[in-house]
């Protein structure tokens, strides 16, 4: 696959850092635990980034280019599972389950443009290479916001 997915895939996992320390004093050790757990998942989260993006090049076949792909969902599915299972602070709910809701969005995509790639055609190629840039793009903006509105919160408390 082109040079333009690996960018967008390795722009992901950049996304996702939440800063430690931004909490308050009164609730600072169960805020930093959440940020801690946070940052571990966008860890997690990069390590996919770059296995999906080593394992689809410009010389691997369909076939191995779906198997980067079904293991980068199967680590996707993992984080949303994750991130669910947090004790988040109540006062960064709603943008905790944005940045949740995001990235399983973001999942769901990955997977429908996997599907598309079993019967591939270089037509076909050609429009998951550009589904996938886009649907990066998308989740890295989405993910952005979640982050930066959980940052902007927690630096305020």
């Amino acid at each position: 696959m082109p040079g333009l997915i690996r960018i967008a895939l390795l722009a992901t996992a950049v996304v996702l850092a939440v800063a430690l320390g931004a909490c308050g004093a009164e609730d600072n050790a169960a805020k930093n635990d959440y940020v801690k757990q946070v940052n571990a998942a966008q860890t997690q989260f990069a390590g996919a980034v770059t296995k999906v993006r080593e394992g689809i090049t410009e010389t691997s076949s369909a076939k191995q280019d779906r198997r980067a792909l079904d293991a980068f969902s199967t680590t996707v599915d993992e984080l949303v599972v994750s991130l669910r299972a947090m004790k988040v602070p109540e006062d960064v709910r709603k943008e905790h389950d944005r940045l949740v809701t995001a990235l399983a969005g973001h999942r769901e995509e990955v997977a429908a443009i996997t599907k598309r790639m079993r019967a591939p055609t270089t037509r076909v190629l050609d429009e998951v290479q550009r589904q996938l840039s886009a649907a990066t793009i998308t989740v890295n903006a989405r993910l952005g916001a979640a982050t930066d509105a959980i940052n902007t919160k927690l630096r305020a408390k």
